[in-house]
């Protein structure tokens, strides 16, 4: 079932609520008790966060449908508190809504990464000689650090950038990181090459 953006607004006075501006609304939200304006804010935002949330995949079994339409609405919130627009009255709502959409969708990446490289419970063992089986590899001496950051760049094909936010690095120092993972690896597999 798809969620509903539509609530009651609380307190009196709907119509003079509803005619008011984007700017006008936002300021209010801000400066008035968030309780009165909240409700009726989310309400005029319904078709852009319905929109929204059409464009945003859920991670199951840790996020469903639900649970990032409440998301949505918790970032519309939360950049509402603070953002003071600059822009024209009619384009409030979409960058409203498309900040938090974003926001939001980094939350879904982070998840479905963590998700990605999560092993399940019956393929771990507490065998101690498994850890040189899985090292015992061209890519032996790299670090465990290595393999991760080739795993999730070459593999799951994640962006460099994403990884660098992640990381809280520049996009160029983790281009650097990989290259130096991998020189690492390629130098372990011809070391072993050649003692062969």
């Amino acid at each position: 079932m798809e969620p509903s953006y539509s609530q009651t607004t609380p307190g009196s006075g709907g119509a003079a609520e509803s005619s008011l501006s984007w700017a006008a609304l936002l300021a209010a939200y801000r400066l008035e008790p968030k309780e009165r304006w909240s409700g009726h804010l989310i309400e005029r935002l319904g078709p852009w966060l319905t929109k929204a949330r059409h464009r945003l995949i859920a991670v199951p079994p840790y996020l469903e449908t639900d649970d990032i339409a409440q998301q949505l609405v918790v970032e519309v919130l939360r950049i509402a508190a603070r953002w003071r627009p600059q822009c024209e009255d009619r384009w409030i709502p979409r960058r409203l809504v498309e900040a938090a959409e974003r926001r939001v969708r980094m939350g879904l990446s982070r998840e479905r990464s963590t998700q990605a490289v999560e092993l399940p419970e019956s393929l771990e063992t507490s065998n101690a000689s498994e850890t040189d089986l899985v090292f015992d590899t061209p890519v032996g001496s790299a670090s465990a650090e290595d393999l991760r950051v080739l795993y999730r760049v070459k593999v799951l094909g994640q962006p460099v950038a994403a990884l660098a936010r992640e990381a809280g690095i520049t996009p160029r120092q983790m281009r650097r990181r990989v290259w130096s993972a991998r020189r690492r690896a390629q130098a372990s597999g011809s070391t072993r090459a050649k003692k062969a």
